[in-house]
């Protein structure tokens, strides 16, 4: 596909790394003069600096030719205007990174499609979403959602305690229903692997599983957890996240606390969701920690504009008892530093939404989806389109034109997720998603690809 990026930040370059590894040409518009600079060293694609809602520029990007435009700027304004005006270029798909709450889809006061927009992200919402995902499932180190959330990834590392640890996949799958998980990558001594049936899974190994929702308490039992009612959930930031987050869990059966340091959002807050104690303080205070209890505390969550903030309330919380704590920061520096220290999850909502934007566009084509810790092994998803080459082959015929190393994790077929084994017939409508290892991506795209998508005729 020939693509148009606007916006060449955290979120831009992200998404310009993993659309370029996909093979699609791509151009990209950035205000900043030394950030142009930077990416055009790093990445083998059309700069252009200067106002993405320029006219004259998105011609130069060859809006005319291009079959999808992501608007990404940290300015709505800008991205509607983006969108805009590739519509009128009739251009199939417009996605814009949209932060004003108004611009909701389904808004009946306001018509995001009219003004061009086709898809949209809400960074605060989507970095809200995947904070929830680790506190359905605790004491993960990853996490993704896929289908909507009707098929759940995550990694866990393996404890001797654990069910799992010193069995196989074929023994654990023999002793619960063989459709419930799907083994889907190990990680042993920093290193990579998928692992097959006779893989005997070890302490110390991260594993990450595949499994429908409706499976998650079973799924939960094998690593040794447990979905609890009434957990106690401590948040804390000044941020409009903190809000979303409220939003998030003023329904659910947790016992949740906001810590607003600011005294006008404080009040917003608890005048807006009945059922959460909302306290205005600072939760770098180790005197107000101990006041609302935070060794009782199954989660701490900070998600606040400054990582500092996020950064210190956490460790501090962490000190005084809090069994998992999660800070978001924007700085992806900041990752490894903030969990060398004792940061449970560091969420980045830039990137976040960036992994959002990829599964929208891979409704449509083969995307990467989420890479498994930054080792050699990814997990992508593919739309089966009906005239697709594979359209109606068995798994075990279409393994043997996938290079080595690459396995067909699930099949969803319209409501259902299939585990599949080799005499398991991929239909058209499919989506299906395949654990392996980056080098292989070209490859498999090339196999499923269908010439029909984002047609511009």
């Amino acid at each position: 596909m020939r693509i148009i990026v606007v916006g060449g930040g955290v979120v831009g370059s992200a998404l310009a790394e993993h659309l370029l590894g996909d093979g699609h040409t791509l151009a990209l518009i950035e205000t900043d003069a030394r950030l142009c600079q930077q990416l055009e060293d790093k990445h083998d694609m059309q700069i252009l600096s200067g106002n993405g809602s320029s006219p004259r520029l998105l011609t130069d990007a060859g809006i005319e030719e291009a079959d999808l435009v992501l608007a990404v700027t940290p300015n709505d304004e800008t991205n509607m205007m983006v969108c805009a005006i590739a519509a009128q270029h009739d251009v199939p798909q417009r996605i814009a990174r949209l932060r004003g709450r108004e611009y909701r889809k389904n808004n009946p006061h306001f018509d995001i499609e009219r003004v061009g927009v086709t898809d949209v992200i809400h960074p605060e919402k989507v970095m809200v979403d995947h904070i929830v995902q680790f506190i359905n499932t605790p004491h993960a180190v990853e996490s993704a959602n896929f289908e909507d959330g009707r098929v759940l990834m995550r990694g866990y590392r393996l404890r001797d305690n654990m069910p799992l640890a010193g069995k196989t996949p074929r023994e654990i799958r023999a002793e619960i229903a063989p459709s419930i998980v799907l083994f889907a990558a190990v990680v042993r001594n920093g290193k990579g692997m998928i692992p097959d049936g006779n893989t005997t899974l070890e302490a110390g190994d991260i594993v990450y599983t595949l499994f429908p929702r409706e499976s998650i308490d079973v799924f939960l039992s094998l690593v040794g957890q447990e979905r609890k009612k009434g957990r106690k959930i401590i948040v804390t930031g000044d941020s409009y996240a903190l809000m979303e987050m409220s939003r998030a869990l003023k329904d659910t059966e947790h016992k949740v606390t906001v810590v607003d340091p600011d005294l006008d959002q404080a009040n917003r807050i608890a005048g807006m969701f009945d059922g959460i104690d909302v306290i205005h303080g600072d939760c770098t205070n180790a005197d107000l920690l101990r006041d609302i209890n935070v060794e009782n505390a199954s989660f701490f969550i900070s998600v606040s504009n400054e990582a500092d903030y996020n950064m210190m309330s956490a460790l501090l919380a962490k000190s005084e008892g809090a069994h998992e704590v999660i800070a978001t920061s924007t700085g992806a520096r900041h990752d490894r530093l903030f969990k060398s220290i004792g940061i449970d999850h560091v969420v980045n909502p830039r990137l976040t939404a960036a992994r959002q934007i990829l599964e929208i566009i891979s409704r449509g084509h083969i995307g990467a989806v989420v890479e498994l810790k930054h080792i050699d092994v990814e997990a992508v998803r593919i739309n089966v389109e009906p005239e697709s080459e594979v359209a109606g082959w068995k798994v075990r015929r279409i393994a043997k034109k996938l290079k080595k190393g690459t396995i067909i994790g699930t099949i969803v077929r319209e409501d259902r997720m299939i585990l599949p084994d080799g005499e398991t017939v991929v239909e058209g409508g499919d989506h299906l998603i395949v654990i392996t290892h980056h080098k292989n991506i070209a490859a498999i795209s090339r196999l499923f690809k269908s010439k029909h998508l984002f047609s511009r005729s």
